[in-house]
Parts: C-alpha cells; structure tokens; sequence
C-alpha cells in the first residue's frame, strides 16, 4: 500500500510504484486529500490523478494489472483518517484474498509520520530518488517557469494543458496571494478566525438548511464558506466555540477556526440545504466541509 497527494504524481512516485508491483504483484495506491477542492496545495481531483498515474506508469511500460487506484479523504484528524485507511485496505484485502499488507513510502519529513501509525502492517521504506518533490514542482508551474526535468512525460504534456485552462488563472493568483501571505507572517504564530454558523433547524421530515458565503478571492475565490473574520493579534477568543486547529487545514498560514453558533443568518450569506451540500464537499473553502461535517456528526463522548 502507497499513501500520498501525488499533486503532481513524479518520477520518485513512479519509481516506488514500480517497485511495489514488481516485488508484490498488488499495489493499493489511496489518493490523498481527496475531498478537497482545487487550490494551490491541491490542484487537481483524484480522477484526474488516478489517469495520470495509470498514463505515466502505461508509458514506462509497466502492466497495470493489480494496480488499484482509491480516494482517501482528509478529516484533518489523525484517528478519523487512520480508520478510513484501515477499511479501504480490510477491503481490497478481502476482495483479492490476500493477508500480508506491506506499506511503502518514504520517510522525508512530518508529513511522513503516517507510516509508523499502523504497526500491525509491515513496513518497505524507500530511499530518496534525488530532490524530487511535488511542492517544487507545482510551484515552477504556477510560477510560468520551465518545469523540472525530471516530470514524467504525460505529467508534463497533461500540465502544460493546464495552464490553458480557467482553474489555472484563478489558482496561479492563488499561488501569489498564498506566497505574500506566508511572507508576511513568517516568524508568527498561527492565526485565529472566527467563523460563524446559522442552522436553520427544519421540521421532521424536511432537511436542515447552513448559510454559507462564497469567498471572494484571490485565496479560494468563488468557493462555498461559513462566513467569518481573522481576529487582530491579542484579541480575546471566542468562549464555547469548536475549535479546528489542523495544522495543514489552511492554504496560507496555519490557522486556528473558532466556529460559533449565531441566532440570525450573517450578511452576504444564503441557505444552503446541508445534506445536499455536504455532498459536495470539493465545492468548500479548506476544511469548511470537513468543519460542517464533523459538527453534524461529533465524535462519541464529545
């Protein structure tokens, strides 16, 4: 089993990939962050990554046969994720037979800490191929330079046919805005924001209905989001709020969410039906969906 963003999948991926089919013969690769939506951290779907691994490994001449391709959400909660893992793998294992599960990966930095959290499964570590990694990469993409040389060839062709498109031009000022915010706040703690959820309970029988805001850019413009505000430095925090405070839930700086029930309806907003929303999480700013989520269906003894 291989665990990863693969935003964009590279040579490194391919190479582990490679070697986990030809020393085993049955490869689960799960596609991180895969509830998402399109940002500079993850530009693309897991459809669009599954196709660019199968075309990449396809031009290497590998078989695909025992390679299998799932979405792995993100719940930017290590036991709720871990959980999702472990059942996408009990049910491959049961639907091809098989008993032993090796776990592959490299080890590079916290981001990697995952593959220690399943003891009970052997682990493959691999070496580093060089200094190959998809941070690198996206950026020399959003930033209009030359891409690295060591992008796969129907990465490459798929990418160049990116910038072309819509999603590119809203995500490359997404790039700009995300980098002079970082530059801005280096040296600081994470922010705070205050977000603000109206719910209008419905009667039985009818489904309640969030009022969400759509963000006006350039971070995540035109996304659905719970309505808020960063707080200045040293304001008082909000008491009796849930709070989200994933270090990767946010595109710029880290940030700390305190979401807060309101008894009316914030302005800029409008009623969202929360079942039918919360089906499409990849239309939501950040975490926002996971947020929604999570308040509706809260983990037991919380």
């Amino acid at each position: 089993m291989y665990i990863g963003r693969f935003q964009p999948p590279h040579a490194a991926h391919l190479h582990t990939m490679r070697a986990a089919l030809a020393g085993h013969g049955q490869l689960l690769v799960l596609l991180g962050s895969a509830n998402l939506a399109r940002s500079v951290k993850n530009p693309w779907s897991a459809a669009e990554r599954a196709r660019l691994i199968r075309r990449a490994l396809a031009a290497q001449g590998v078989p695909l046969t025992g390679l299998h391709l799932r979405p792995l959400p993100d719940d930017f909660d290590a036991g709720r994720w871990a959980a999702r893992v472990r059942a996408e793998v009990e049910g491959l294992a049961q639907r091809t037979g098989s008993a032993r599960v090796v776990l592959t990966g490299f080890e590079k930095d916290a981001s990697s800490a995952y593959l220690r959290w399943f003891p009970e499964w052997e682990r493959a570590p691999v070496s580093a191929q060089g200094d190959l990694n998809a941070t690198a990469l996206r950026a020399a993409l959003f930033a209009g330079e030359a891409l690295p040389a060591w992008t796969p060839p129907p990465v490459a062709a798929f990418l160049q046919a990116f910038r072309a498109t819509p999603a590119f031009a809203r995500l490359q000022a997404e790039f700009q805005a995300v980098q002079a915010e970082q530059k801005a706040r280096r040296g600081s703690g994470p922010r705070h924001e205050v977000l603000r959820l109206f719910l209008d309970h419905a009667g039985p029988g009818q489904t309640a209905r969030v009022w969400l805001g759509r963000r006006p850019g350039p971070i995540g413009a035109g996304l659905l989001a719970l309505p808020g505000e960063v707080l200045p430095p040293g304001a008082p925090l909000p008491v009796s709020a849930a709070v989200f405070d994933h270090p990767a839930r946010s595109l710029g700086w880290p940030a700390v969410a305190h979401v807060v029930p309101v008894s009316a309806p914030p302005p800029g907003t409008r009623p969202v039906l929360l079942d039918s929303a919360l089906r499409r999480p990849r239309a939501f700013f950040e975490d926002h969906a996971v947020i929604l989520a999570r308040l509706r269906t809260p983990a037991p003894g919380r």
